[in-house]
C-alpha cells in the first residue's frame, strides 16, 4: 500500500461536491470537488493528481464532463524560517483523458470557497482561466513550458537576476499572461511529472550584473565547498573593457606559485598560502577601518547601513575618507590579489568553477550562470562591506583551495552538421549544460528522456513550440522550464541570422535531439 493508498480515504471524506452548468452556452456539466487537508508537510508534496483519479473511480461521470478539484492546505515554507502558509491548489481536467490534458493553478492566504465558486458559474467556458485571472495567477500544465522571468536581487557590486533561486532574499516564479506564481508553489501542483524525482531545488539559474567601475564592481573573492558554476559571458562593458577583452580572478598566480617553489621545493604550498592568508588579514583590518567611517559618515547623511546607494554616492562618500587609508587600502588590497591569476575572458568565453575553486568575476562584465542548489559560500576577502555576514572566512577557504593553476575550459564538440551546433560546455557531477547554435531555417525537435530541461536564449529569437503545438518565444530575458515528462518539443530559428541559447539538464538519464 503507498502513501497515497494511505492517506486518502480519510481525506477524501472531507469533500464538498457540487455539479452544475456553468454559464449560459456550456453543454457538458461541470463538477466541482473542495477538499480541506490539515496536516502541514515539510515538503511541497502533491497528491492532486491522485485524488483527480480517485475522484473519478468513485462517481460515474459523464464522458464530457469538466472536473474541478480544489484542495485548501498548509505548508512549512523552508526560504521563510518554516512559516506556516495556507495555500490553495485548483486542478481541472476532463473525465475523458485526465492521462492526457491536466492542468491546474495555486494561490497563497485565505479564501472562501463560495465567493470564488461563484464566479465560475458566470463564465461560459475555462473556468481554471477565470480563477487565475482573479488571483492573478499562473496556470502550470506539465505538458507546456514554464516561462521563467528574471528576479532583480541588488548586491554591493551590482545585481543578480535569479530564475529559479529560493532563498528568503527572494523566490523566483513562474510568469503567464493571468499572473505569477512563485516556483515552490508552482512545482508543487505536478511535482512527479515536472520532476520526475529530481530534487525540488532545481538547478540554479541566474545573471550576474556588475557595475561597471573598477573595485565597486568587482564581486567577492571566494570559494564554494559544494558548489560547482559555469559562467557564459554575455556583455563586456567597453567603458570597462574598451579592448574587447576582461580579466576575471580565478585560482593562484602561476609566477607567484613558481617563486615560492624555486625557494621552498616540493615544500611551497604550506608558506605560500600562510602569506597569502596573513596578507588579506592586514588588508581586512584596514577595509574595516575604512568600512566603519564609511557607516559613520552614511549616518551623518541619513543613510541606513543596510541601504542601497549608488556607485556615485559611494564614491562621493570614500572621497570624504582620509587620502592615507585609501592609499594603503588600495596597496594591501592589489598586494593580496597579486596571490590570485588574472584570467582574459572574451564574449561567448565559458567559465567554470568547481568546489574549491577561488574566484571573483570583475566589474563590467556580465554572465549567465547555472550552478548546483547550494546556498553555500565561503568568503576570501571583498573590497567592499559584506552585508550578508560579520566575518570573512579566509582561514578556512585557504585552507581547502585548489592551488591547481586555473584554465578556461575547452567545449565539446557533439554535433556539427548543417547549421547546427551542439556544444557540452560544462559536465558536473549533478548537471549538464549545452551551448547550441542554429542558424536561420533550422529546426530541432529535442527529447526530455526523464529529465527536465532549462533553457535560456543568448543572442537571436526562435519559436520554442511544445508537443501540443503551442508555441512560445524564445529570446534574450526569459528562460523556460520544461518538464522532465515532456516527450518532445520544438525550436525554430525563422528570423535570426544566428541562435544561440543554453540548456541545462540534471544528471539522471540520457538525452537527445533528433532533426
Amino acid at each position: 500500500m503507498n502513501k497515497m493508498e494511505f492517506e486518502i480515504e480519510p481525506v477524501w471524506q472531507s469533500r464538498f461536491q457540487k455539479t452544475f452548468l456553468a454559464g449560459t452556452g456550456r453543454e457538458e456539466a461541470l463538477h466541482f470537488c473542495s477538499i480541506k487537508v490539515d496536516s502541514v508537510p515539510d515538503t511541497l508534496e502533491s497528491e492532486g493528481i491522485s485524488l483527480c483519479k480517485h475522484w473519478l473511480e468513485q462517481d460515474d461521470f459523464p464522458r464530457d464532463g469538466i472536473l474541478l478539484l480544489h484542495l485548501e492546505r498548509k505548508r512549512k515554507e523552508f526560504w521563510n524560517t518554516n512559516q506556516v502558509c495556507v495555500y490553495h491548489q485548483l486542478y481541472e481536467f476532463e473525465t475523458k483523458n485526465i492521462d492526457q490534458w491536466i492542468r491546474g493553478c495555486t494561490w497563497k492566504g485565505e479564501s472562501e470557497t463560495s465567493e470564488w465558486i461563484s464566479l465560475i458559474e458566470l463564465v461560459d467556458s475555462k473556468p481554471l482561466e477565470c480563477i487565475a485571472k482573479h488571483f492573478g495567477v499562473a496556470i502550470v500544465s506539465p505538458d507546456e513550458p514554464l516561462r521563467l522571468e528574471e528576479l532583480k536581487i541588488p548586491k554591493p557590486w551590482g545585481h543578480e537576476g535569479w530564475y529559479t533561486g529560493v532563498e528568503k532574499r527572494g523566490v523566483a516564479s513562474v510568469f503567464d499572461h493571468f499572473g505569477c506564481t512563485e516556483l515552490p508553489y508552482a512545482l508543487g501542483l505536478f511535482p512527479e511529472k515536472l520532476l520526475n524525482g529530481h530534487d525540488k531545488k532545481l538547478i540554479l539559474l541566474k545573471t550576474l550584473n556588475p557595475l561597471s567601475e573598477a573595485v565597486m564592481g568587482d564581486l567577492y573573492l571566494e570559494m564554494h565547498e559544494k558548489k560547482w558554476e559555469v559562467y557564459v559571458v554575455t556583455a563586456l562593458d567597453p567603458e570597462a573593457w574598451p579592448s574587447g577583452t576582461g580579466r576575471i580572478l580565478a585560482g593562484l598566480n602561476s609566477k607567484v606559485k613558481d617563486r615560492y617553489h624555486d625557494r621552498f621545493g616540493a615544500s611551497w604550498r604550506e608558506p605560500l598560502l600562510l602569506d597569502f592568508q596573513e596578507q588579506i588579514q592586514e588588508y581586512e583590518i584596514t577595509r574595516r577601518k575604512m568600512d566603519q567611517l564609511l557607516d559613520q559618515l552614511k549616518e551623518q547623511q541619513g543613510i541606513s547601513g543596510e541601504e542601497e546607494i549608488t556607485p556615485q554616492q559611494l564614491a562621493d562618500l570614500e572621497n570624504k575618507l582620509p587620502q592615507e587609508l585609501r592609499k594603503e587600502e588600495a596597496l594591501l588590497r592589489e598586494k593580496a590579489y597579486s596571490f590570485i591569476a588574472s584570467v582574459p575572458v572574451k564574449l561567448g568565453d565559458v567559465v567554470t568553477f568547481p568546489a574549491m575553486q577561488i574566484h571573483s568575476l570583475q566589474h563590467g562584465i556580465r554572465v549567465i550562470e547555472f550552478q548546483t542548489p547550494h546556498y553555500e559560500r565561503l568568503i576570501v576577502m571583498f573590497a567592499q562591506k559584506v552585508l550578508t555576514q560579520d566575518h570573512w572566512d579566509t582561514e578556512r577557504a585557504i585552507r581547502l583551495l585548489n592551488t591547481e593553476p586555473y584554465q578556461l575550459p575547452e567545449p565539446v564538440s557533439l554535433i556539427k552538421e548543417n547549421g547546427f551546433i551542439e556544444e557540452r560546455i560544462v559536465d558536473f557531477p549533478d548537471f549538464t549544460v549545452e551551448r547550441i547554435q542554429m542558424v536561420k531555417t533550422i529546426s530541432k525537435e529535442f527529447c526530455c528522456e526523464g529529465n527536465y530541461h532549462l533553457l535560456i536564449c543568448v543572442s537571436g529569437v526562435a519559436h520554442l513550440e511544445s508537443e501540443s503545438g503551442k508555441i512560445n518565444e524564445l529570446l534574450p530575458g526569459p528562460a523556460f522550464l520544461l518538464a522532465a515528462g515532456t516527450r518532445f518539443y520544438r525550436i525554430s530559428n525563422k528570423v535570426s541570422e544566428t541562435l544561440i541559447f543554453l540548456r541545462a539538464v540534471p544528471v539522471k538519464n540520457t538525452m537527445g535531439a533528433q532533426d
